[in-house]
């Protein structure tokens, strides 16, 4: 015979608890958020991602509302190229471009961040890499520009010195500028200077710029270079270097 169904163990004054895929502190902190009592630090980046995943998941928009200030606050501690990621999956423009900005002092294929690089949308990454390689083509290409340094290196038209007085007309030897410019760029490579930044006081200690000021006529002893102007062009040239991302054609 069907016995009749029994009666289900009480439960009276105990809780029941609710699996969650989340760990204990980051929905604490998602409470906490929610019931307006606190707000995380900016300490820990990997805890802030999880808190704004978890305030995604749920669709909590003033958690993830904290969290975007939180990821981007000055005291935070985390990679530039990390933050451009979280801020291009949120979608959140204004700090996609401060993000793309700060990686820019950034060699992206270097050892160190490239793990960081792969992890990014393709489209985040594209125009990332887009954005780093046209800085470094309008660095190269100011640097051949005969606007900005032709007359600077010759002097005059002729490609003589001119003292003022009497025109000297000895061929002048380049070479110290073509070792400068080789250095420029191998410096550029490693350490791209950062979005709206001039010459860094270590450009003054290298070894090419102090070549560049003893570079001399061979027979009339003026100097090669009118190096003050020299100097304010690469300036401008690197002031002037692209700092935003380009928008990608459908």
């Amino acid at each position: 015979m069907l016995s009749l169904p029994q009666e289900a163990p009480s439960t009276k004054g105990e809780a029941e608890p609710i699996p969650m895929d989340e760990a204990a502190d980051v929905l604490a902190a998602l409470l906490s958020m929610i019931s307006g009592i606190d707000l995380p630090g900016p300490d820990d980046a990997d805890f802030l991602e999880s808190v704004l995943a978890t305030a995604e998941k749920y669709e909590v928009p003033i958690a993830i509302s904290a969290m975007r200030t939180a990821l981007f606050s000055p005291f935070l501690e985390i990679s530039p190229i990390r933050l451009y990621g979280i801020a291009t999956r949120m979608s959140w423009p204004r700090e996609i471009a401060h993000a793309a900005r700060r990686t820019l002092t950034l060699d992206l294929l270097s050892p160190e961040c490239m793990p960081e690089l792969v992890r990014l949308e393709p489209k985040a990454q594209r125009q990332l890499l887009s954005l780093h390689r046209a800085r470094r083509d309008a660095f190269v290409a100011g640097l051949d520009d005969p606007t900005l340094f032709n007359a600077i290196l010759r002097g005059v038209q002729d490609g003589g010195v001119d003292d003022g007085v009497d025109m000297c007309h000895n061929p002048l030897d380049h070479s110290t500028w073509w070792a400068l410019k080789y250095a420029l760029l191998k410096q550029f490579e490693k350490a791209p200077p950062a979005a709206g930044e001039e010459l860094r006081p270590a450009f003054y200690r290298m070894p090419e710029v102090g070549a560049m000021y003893g570079a001399r006529c061979g027979k009339c002893g003026q100097a090669n270079y009118l190096m003050d102007v020299l100097l304010d062009n690469l300036s401008g040239l690197v002031r002037d270097l692209p700092q935003t991302l380009s928008e990608e054609s459908p």
